[in-house]
């Protein structure tokens, strides 16, 4: 185990033999640290915090630190970060702030340089956020999503599948899988970059529109809607979309774009990276 010699490593921390440990860092707590990480340096991990292996960690990153919620009193809460995970210069992610609970980054992430995930988050597979995203507390944010540089999400808020949310947006209610984000967290359409990059084919993205039109444009009221979607989801994505608006939210489901005023377009491609 490649240990710099002015790095702290706390005698509880199990670090597979195959990770790397650069000058400064500190590894506090009953730390797990998976195969082939590297810790670059000045890395501060803590508390109850499991790195997967192949992870990447940079300069003043700070992992599984104790929740900025005055309700947390020390108690064992965990931060759990999936296997090949890319975390940029000053990101900061902490453990849960109830007993017990978790903060959770997924598979393949990309958090650049300032990104902070808060307690009780949880991120799924292959997500990027842009430098200076904040997620406050109990944030959910599924798979492939893509953050903007400097948006701001709201606790509780959820953000379905393969979203792109605006650069500096503010996001305070539930953005739905594959849409596309204006700044004021808005659905401005659908991340069709995003959908013909993972794949999705004609079929999928025709359903999806017409899908989106039922949701946002259909008559009556939003459950009449969501009964004429409930009708009409009959594809893999069409049904993950209706999934995600009939699930559970505290937030509620975002409107969408009104008037010309940061008005996104469905072939956006910037995330304000």
């Amino acid at each position: 185990m490649p240990v710099h010699p002015t790095a702290i490593v706390d005698p509880r921390a199990k670090i597979d033999p195959t990770a790397h440990i650069g000058p400064f860092c500190v590894i506090e707590g009953e730390v797990e640290i998976g195969a082939n990480c590297r810790l670059l340096h000045a890395v501060f991990v803590t508390g109850w915090t499991t790195l997967g292996p192949d992870c990447e960690i940079h300069p003043h990153v700070v992992i599984g630190h104790a929740p900025q919620d005055i309700k947390y009193q020390g108690q064992r809460s965990f931060c759990r970060i999936g296997r090949g995970c890319i975390i940029r210069e000053n990101a900061s992610i902490h453990r849960g702030t109830i007993p017990d609970s978790e903060t959770i980054i997924g598979e393949g992430c990309f958090l650049l340089a300032g990104a902070h995930v808060g307690h009780n988050c949880t991120v799924g597979n292959k997500v990027t956020l842009i430098n200076n995203v904040l997620l406050a507390g109990h944030v959910a944010v599924e798979d492939r999503v893509t953050v903007g540089g400097a948006a701001a999400i709201h606790q509780f808020v959820r953000i379905g599948e393969l979203a792109m949310v605006a650069g500096a947006a503010r996001v305070r209610m539930d953005i739905p899988p594959f849409a596309l984000s204006d700044s004021m967290g808005r659905v401005a359409g659908l991340n069709r970059i995003g959908l013909r990059r993972n794949e999705y084919g004609r079929d999928e993205l025709v359903a999806l529109r017409e899908a989106y039109k039922v949701l946002y444009g259909g008559a009556g009221g939003f459950a009449d809607r969501v009964c004429a979607l409930r009708v009409m989801a009959r594809t893999p994505a069409t049904k993950k979309l209706l999934r995600f608006v009939e699930a559970p939210s505290k937030r509620g489901l975002a409107g969408r774009t009104r008037g010309r005023a940061g008005r996104a377009t469905d072939d956006s491609d910037d995330a304000g990276r």
